[in-house]
């Protein structure tokens, strides 16, 4: 029986670009657990994949997506039965060498596949996913390194994007006062409703020029790199912290050392991209004190037919929050 998905493939002069496909079961990937697909997650580097955007494909033609969710139709494995439902997330492979999510039916090794966790169901394990597992160590880190409710404001870049979003709601639900960072001006009551006490403008980076300036931040959670990392490091607290994780504004970005000289501000990287059975007590977290509060103001259900169209508004910044297809 045929299956619809998107695949992503590179002609001749090395462009990257998606079409619908269909395709039989054994022509989505190795593996012994075959999977019909019930929701997938559309993180930043799979509207990117779909776009052909980046260099996110390794290996050509390939289905992109790394987070799904669904029933065993069938397993060579013991481990698994018909009606089991599961999900395969993260890893170096899923949707980037190895055939991945955007596929009404997944095939992937036995060994990449977890029954969801107890807390979660078929959906909010991928509407969160690594999206919001991402933030929960993105906090965690701002935790680790002594940022606390009333040392002062913290604030949060690329503020309207999935990861974003969770870290905003997260922290006000621990009590911090978040100060949400955007460039889209009509988006600002959605960030206060899911946790923001005030928001600022990119111009802000405009008014605070000098290489150490007002302090204001005792901590950090930066999605997208570039100048508005810049922006963050100079205006930091004396001890702030800063947890970065994205690059949507850039892969570089240029300041001095004076933030780390002269007020002791800590740079502390996010790598949270970790398969689940590798994830740490933040994942656990979202079910108890880091459960997102908004969950369905953040998450919006996407219909696998209209998933091109999404990943290219999202490309454009034209999205906020987190999509997640829906495939039945």
């Amino acid at each position: 029986m045929k299956h619809r998905a998107i695949r992503t493939f590179r002609d001749d002069a090395g462009a990257r670009f998606s079409r619908w496909v269909e395709l039989g079961a054994d022509e989505v990937g190795a593996g012994e657990v075959l999977i019909r697909s019930r929701f997938a997650a559309i993180n930043y580097k799979d509207a990117r994949a779909v776009s052909g955007a980046g260099n996110v494909i390794k290996r050509f033609p390939c289905i992109p997506g790394i987070e799904v969710s669904g029933v065993v139709e069938s397993s060579a494995d013991a481990r698994f039965r018909p009606g089991d439902e599961v999900t395969v997330q993260g890893g170096q492979e899923f949707g980037i060498r190895h055939d991945g999510a955007f596929s009404e039916r997944v095939r992937v090794p036995a060994d990449w596949v977890h029954r969801i966790p107890e807390g979660f169901d078929a959906f909010s394990v991928v509407a969160l996913g690594i999206g919001a597992y991402t933030s929960a160590v993105a906090v965690e880190t701002l935790e680790r390194h002594g940022v606390v409710p009333g040392d002062g404001e913290v604030i949060v870049t690329g503020a309207t994007g999935g990861c974003s979003s969770f870290a905003i709601d997260m922290l006000a639900g621990l009590g911090h006062r978040v100060v949400a960072m955007t460039g889209k001006a009509s988006e600002h009551a959605y960030l206060k409703s899911i946790g923001a006490a005030r928001v600022v403008g990119r111009e802000i980076q405009q008014q605070h020029t000098k290489p150490l300036d007002e302090q204001l931040w005792s901590g950090a959670i930066d999605a997208v790199g570039g100048a508005p990392l810049d922006f963050v490091l100079r205006t930091m607290r004396k001890g702030g912290v800063v947890a970065p994780f994205g690059n949507a504004a850039g892969e570089t970005f240029a300041t001095s050392i004076y933030p780390f000289i002269l007020r002791s501000v800590v740079l502390a990287g996010v790598n949270a991209n970790h398969p689940l059975d590798r994830r740490t007590g933040a994942w656990m977290r979202m079910t108890t004190d880091l459960r997102p509060r908004a969950l369905e103001t953040i998450v919006h259900r996407v219909p696998f037919a209209r998933l091109v169209e999404h990943c290219q508004a999202l490309i454009a910044g034209g999205v906020r929050g987190r999509g997640v297809v829906v495939f039945d």
